[in-house]
């Protein structure tokens, strides 16, 4: 007992009377005492008065050196006073409470030098941890992150990582296979001690992306585990992105390979000086060709004197007009096309490109390599593409057109059953809500057999379209056609049925009102004032029908292209393309024709005829 009252005295002399200001504190970071140094250096007459009396509620430390003080890690501060605070561990590793060191007080020499290497020490740790791309973690058996050792940002760990698993790292996903394969990784570290790697790639929570990692396991006392996590997405996107471009560099190879196999392309070169040494008796094969881009070159041995022969008459530019300009002009790349005779003795167009490859001392060309192209297919296949192009803007025109017109056509029926469900739902007359119940039947009807129009439309010109003929009273006929549009009428506009004639004419009742309603609709949305009529009468063996409106009307010139399939006149409004095409389609099937007569200005009048009675089995 009195040697450990003895060893007791002694600590407790150590520390009062220690030349280093300390201060201890419980585990609540409460302040518990400071020695003699501390009341000297601070002038202070109570330990309450230290300007850290609690280290979680004092500002001079951050959130995170906090974070880190409660995890047992020791953490340094230099930015008021220079100190560090070392936590007190008891054997199962809890934290019993923690010891402040100034550093900054006056101490001996030997005191600096060793404070002076410690710290130097202690600095060359923490750079070469902040070199380390690495996160470091101390983890235990459990797999339970204790302490952040060091954190690199590409691996996006925060300090929430700690007491948590390391399957439960913030901000990544685990599955469960990887999982397994953390448990496993851990268990052979710890029970064979040996150093374990793993690569993973997980998705993070908040990125569809993958981040891909290389983990490193290191044993320590088989009780915990030293864990160096890289972040090495960069390298492997390299690596993706170097063997897609290795993959697409054997596939230009191979492509280039082919493509030279099987064109009309030749290579030459050309030596400035053997041409200056020829003496035009012994050919010093100056001009060199590689490949068969014509023959007849091949087969001269003086292709200089063979290019006279060759070449068009009326074509100046040829290879050597090409070597002179290029030496003249010190030209480092040039080309030229001419015509130049073909083995079957046709001339075809040849473009020829030279490139220089070696420089005298004067800095002018010696030695030009190039390609000789046959181009002659190339110019015919350019003027295809030009006739190609004009047909595919044509038919752009025409598809833009048809779709415009398709909404159109089927616009019409469904705003006549949206506005008769409209009032359907205000009206109480029974009579009156059965007309309507009626009209929008009708018009759903119609609206199906709109549809059918469009998708038949090339039966039309195919002459597949079929017709269903029947007995119809047209009066009738022309009066439900009335009840249809007349509450789509404009505020300006009246519609006006004429006085109907006693007919009863055998038709495709539905054909028939497709037509008329395409007249009336087209009329309606080129007439802002003044009234559209429309009716009938009996001319011969004929029926004629007509509408005829006050609206704008249609340049005479341009009658002619009306109902033509998708033609839209400049400045006409939707829908008087493919809706006349169809009308003037189905009246030619009905075994009638169809005409227009306009004047800009004061409207137009469309007209067609229908026989009264037609066989349809002659159809």
């Amino acid at each position: 007992m009195d040697t450990i009252r003895l060893k007791n005295q002694l600590l407790e002399d150590s520390f009062i009377y220690y030349p280093i200001g300390i201060a201890l504190y419980n585990k609540n970071g409460e302040i518990i005492d400071v020695n003699r140094a501390i009341y000297t250096k601070y002038g202070i007459n109570d330990k309450a008065d230290f300007l850290i009396n609690n280290l979680f509620t004092t500002s001079l430390l951050s959130d995170l050196q906090k974070d880190h003080l409660r995890h047992g890690s020791m953490v340094k501060d230099m930015s008021v006073i220079s100190f560090s605070v070392v936590p007190a561990l008891e054997k199962n590793g809890n934290i019993m409470g923690y010891t402040l060191l100034l550093t900054d007080s006056p101490i001996s020499d030997i005191a600096i030098r060793h404070e002076r290497l410690s710290r130097d020490l202690l600095d060359l740790s923490e750079k070469i941890t902040e070199s380390i791309p690495d996160t470091i973690l101390l983890v235990n058996k459990h797999l339970i992150v204790e302490r952040i050792i060091a954190v690199a940002s590409e691996t996006r760990i925060t300090p929430a990582t700690i007491n948590g698993k390391l399957y439960d790292i913030p901000g990544y996903l685990f599955s469960e296979e990887i999982i397994a394969r953390f448990k496993e990784t851990a268990h052979t570290c710890l029970e064979e001690e040996r150093v374990m790697l793993m690569d993973l790639s997980l998705p993070r929570t908040n990125s569809q992306s993958l981040t891909h990692l290389k983990i490193r396991a290191v044993p320590m006392q088989r009780k915990h585990i030293v864990v160096y996590i890289r972040n090495i997405t960069d390298i492997i996107e390299k690596e993706k992105e170097n063997q897609q471009l290795s993959e697409r560099l054997s596939e230009s190879r191979m492509m280039m390979e082919l493509a030279l196999q099987n064109s009309k392309i030749a290579t030459y070169s050309f030596n400035f000086d053997l041409f200056n040494q020829c003496d035009r008796v012994n050919c010093q094969r100056c001009f060199q060709f590689h490949g068969a881009a014509n023959e007849l070159l091949l087969k001269n041995k003086y292709i200089c004197r063979a290019l006279t022969t060759l070449r068009h008459p009326d074509d100046r530019n040829d290879f050597f007009f090409l070597f002179k300009e290029m030496r003249d002009h010190k030209l480092k790349e040039e080309k030229v096309v001419f015509r130049m005779k073909n083995d079957d003795g046709i001339y075809r167009s040849y473009e020829v490109t030279g490139k220089t490859q070696e420089y005298d001392e004067e800095g002018f060309p010696r030695l030009i390599i190039g390609l000789i192209i046959d181009d002659q297919e190339r110019l015919e296949y350019e003027a295809s593409l030009i006739e190609a192009k004009e047909k595919a803007e044509t038919a752009d025109q025409l598809k833009s057109t048809f779709l415009a017109n398709m909404t159109h056509e089927i616009r019409s029926p469904l705003h006549a059953i949206v506005g008769f469900t409209d009032l359907l739902n205000t009206e109480e007359d029974q009579e009156v809500r059965e007309e309507y119940m009626n009209l929008i039947k009708m018009n759903n009807d119609l609206l199906v057999r709109l549809i059918n129009d469009i998708l038949d439309i090339s039966k039309i010109e195919a002459d597949m379209m079929t017709f269903s003929y029947m007995s119809v009273n047209v009066p009738l006929f022309m009066k439900d056609i009335y009840g249809t549009l007349r509450l789509r009428m404009p505020d300006n506009v009246m519609l006006i049925l004429e006085p109907c004639p006693d007919i009863v004419l055998l038709t495709d009742r539905s054909r028939l009102s497709q037509i008329l309603i395409n007249l009336i609709t087209n009329a309606i949305k080129h007439t802002a004032e003044g009234s559209i009529r429309f009716g009938y009468q009996l001319i011969g063996t004929d029926i004629e029908f007509f509408v005829s409106d006050t609206g704008a009307g249609i340049p005479e010139e341009k009658l002619d292209q009306i109902f033509s399939r998708f033609v839209q006149l400049k400045g006409a409004k939707q829908g008087i393309g493919l809706g006349l095409a169809i009308c003037k389609g189905l009246v030619t099937k009905l075994g009638g024709e169809i005409s227009a007569t306009s004047k800009v200005g004061e409207g137009s009048t469309f007209r067609f005829k229908l026989p009264l009675y037609r066989d349809p089995k002659a159809m």
